[in-house]
């Protein structure tokens, strides 16, 4: 098998966007229950249906878990953040669109520094971290 050589110098830098659930006691948006394993579509009000006239509330145990995640991955916490809307079909998704932090998160620059085998320690950057509402 021939080798092959090159003079071109290449670096690979892997991404993750990692999700998770925060434990509250209702959706992001609504006071419905936030309760696994019941009837499809018992869990639903005009919010989440996204009817005319009614407006989203932030759940605000959710925003304060979010601000103790930023603070844990040692980033900046936003003095101001909005929520936008990203508009998409998707099936558990009836108004169709996401309220989500695109533009403006909760927070950024952060980091988290890992233990290497070596006994060294390797420095992650965050770039982010925001809230959004998800099925």
């Amino acid at each position: 098998m021939k080798k092959m050589s090159s003079d071109l110098h290449h670096k690979l830098i892997v991404g993750l966007e990692i999700h998770v659930q925060l434990c509250t006691k209702s959706k992001m948006f609504c006071g419905c229950a936030v309760e696994f394993g019941q009837k499809p579509n018992s869990r639903v009000c005009p919010v989440c249906l996204g009817m005319p006239g009614v407006l989203p509330v932030m759940n605000k145990q959710a925003f304060e878990y979010a601000v103790l995640v930023g603070l844990a991955l040692n980033g900046d916490i936003a003095k101001f953040t909005k929520w936008d809307r990203k508009s998409y079909y998707y099936p558990d998704l009836p108004k169709n669109y996401q309220i989500s932090q695109y533009d403006l998160p909760l927070s950024m620059n952060g980091s988290i520094e890992i233990p290497l085998e070596s006994g060294r320690t390797k420095n992650i950057r965050i770039i982010r971290a925001h809230l959004e509402e998800d099925a």
